[in-house]
């Protein structure tokens, strides 16, 4: 007879397949003896009935279980429970707290967790109206597609290639249709030698720093900018200089002229979206011959341009050889798939791949063919029309309700992408903002961070100290990727309503500092 100490019905909100619930709990009951050794189980068709699930899903459990010696199977008595059923099943221990006998801070020769990251709260999700940047809408994923490629790179033919140690190498399957399906949309192509498959963009960015950047070296990056990057490299002891941004990117200036490096994102720069202008382009390449730099370009949101064909990348247009370009999938498919792409001259691509193999050796393999049939198969191109259209709407209803709601509020001009930059009265320091909107269900983030700190900036023409200004703390950055159409207005709606009162507040202190200095130049010449 079935022991009721197993759940009668599946938690089908759980995450895993009904398959592998109905294996745990199974597992459980058998580890805690509620079926004791040589106990026959129920037939595959009465758990069927009591779960509400299919008899096939109990019979592969089942038959699972069996090939593993938790089960045994017999002839007209069924499964029932092998007498070393224990044995076999995954043992769990209690951990118990262990006495520190290291003094790990003084063993450790690094520290990046003290470096400033962009951090959410641990229950942002819970929050119905959330505007935060690079989250993904999992109702726009191409899950059946998806599964298709997946389910075709285990075929025997795909395993046969993906299962063998690729070392330092990439799948050329996904290679071949990265150059044929996504790099013509940038305006370039590249040969196989010359693309390295990376796990993100991040990674990417990672090996370019190591590859290019010794202490001491002078890095112009974008002020604001992504702030990953930045710690990056200060972390590898870069001297960074601050380059100023407008509504057209990048403003070329003589700071250029005595960097090593220069970091852009020309399509959508991070985060403000503005786009980099064609004649900036050139003469931020020209600048870059004459002074001897090299360029890292971050693609990192192009495809999210709706309205029009993408702009090409600074890579089309670069002769010399002088662009490193660093690009990802990872913000159309999915953020945790973590499928990114370096691409440069040959003599940079092939330090970056023994850089690489020293500490992953290649991405997994698996999971670049399923990549590459999704690429193949014209999948890519079906996503971007959707992702397209579903943007579009979301972008144009936020830029209304933001013109409604916030009139207060500069919005950067932008050509797409998934998040919109604000700028804000002075008076509004937006880190309040998004603390006092949070506990009104809205969770958006504040743009501070972005910025450089003053300890983190220099400046060629000055002594390091010499800086005196702060990051301002009256912008803020909308994302729109991850929440419903519909909520956008209402979400907005509430943070107008907590900029309101945050103004009036302004306002209503600003009188009565006026009404008391008016009090006391009376009281003195009374």
């Amino acid at each position: 007879m079935f022991n009721l100490t197993v759940p009668n019905t599946l938690d089908r909100k759980a995450h895993g397949s009904l398959q592998s619930k109905l294996r745990e709990k199974l597992s459980e009951a058998i580890a805690r003896g509620d079926f004791e050794q040589g106990q026959t189980l129920p037939s595959t068709r009465v758990m069927a009935e009591q779960l509400k699930i299919s008899r096939n899903t109990v019979t592969l459990v089942y038959e699972e279980l069996a090939s593993e010696g938790v089960l045994i199977s017999a002839q007209r008595r069924g499964f029932y429970v092998a007498p070393d059923a224990v044995s076999r099943l995954p043992q769990s221990q209690e951990n118990q707290p262990t006495i520190a006998s290291v003094d790990w801070d003084s063993k450790l020769v690094i520290n990046p967790a003290a470096m400033e990251h962009i951090t959410h709260p641990h229950d942002w999700r819970s929050k119905k109206y959330t505007f935060m940047y690079g989250q993904h809408d999992r109702w726009i994923f191409p899950i059946d597609n998806w599964r298709k490629c997946s389910r075709d790179s285990l075929s025997l033919h795909d395993m046969y290639d993906w299962t063998v140690d690729y070392v330092d190498e990439d799948d050329p399957v996904l290679l071949d249709a990265f150059r044929r399906r996504v790099l013509p949309r940038r305006g370039f192509t590249a040969s196989t030698q010359e693309v390295l498959v990376t796990v993100g963009a991040q990674h990417a960015l990672y090996l370019a720093i190591q590859c290019l950047l010794r202490p001491g070296m002078v890095v112009g990056i974008e002020d604001p900018s992504y702030p990953d990057v930045r710690n990056l490299m200060l972390f590898h002891g870069a001297v960074l200089v601050p380059l100023a941004v407008d509504e057209d990117g990048v403003i070329i200036s003589d700071a250029m002229k005595k960097c090593d490096i220069i970091y852009v994102t020309p399509s959508h720069q991070s985060p403000t979206t503005v786009t980099l202008s064609h004649s900036r382009r050139r003469q931020l390449l020209a600048m870059a011959a004459e002074h001897d730099f090299i360029i890292i370009e971050d693609d990192y949101d192009t495809e999210s341009r709706f309205g029009r064909f993408p702009s090409s990348a600074l890579k089309s247009i670069d002769t010399d050889g002088r662009v490193v370009y660093v690009t990802s999938l990872s913000k159309l498919l999915s953020p945790g798939l973590r499928v990114g792409f370096l691409v440069g001259p040959l003599p940079f691509i092939r330090q970056a791949r023994a850089l690489r193999r020293m500490s992953i050796r290649h991405p997994a393999a698996n999971n670049q063919r399923t990549v590459a049939l999704f690429l193949k198969g014209g999948y890519y191109e079906s996503l971007l029309k959707r992702f397209h259209e579903e943007y579009a709407l979301r972008w144009n209803t936020l830029q209304q309700a933001l013109k409604h709601s916030i009139p207060c509020a500069e919005i950067a001009s932008s050509e797409g992408g998934s998040s919109v930059w604000l700028k804000f009265p002075t008076s509004i320091n937006t880190r309040e903002l998004s603390q006092r909107a949070y506990q009104r269900d809205v969770y958006i983030q504040p743009g501070e961070s972005y910025f450089l700190n003053t300890v983190d900036r220099h400046s060629i023409d000055e002594p390091s100290g010499s800086e005196k200004s702060t990051r301002p703390t009256h912008y803020m950055r909308i994302g729109f990727s991850s929440i419903k159409v519909e909520d956008i207005a209402d979400g907005i709606a509430i943070v107008g309503g907590v900029v309101d009162e945050m103004l009036a507040e302004i306002a209503a202190n600003m009188l009565n500092e006026n009404s008391l200095l008016t009090a006391e130049h009376n009281h003195a010449i009374g």
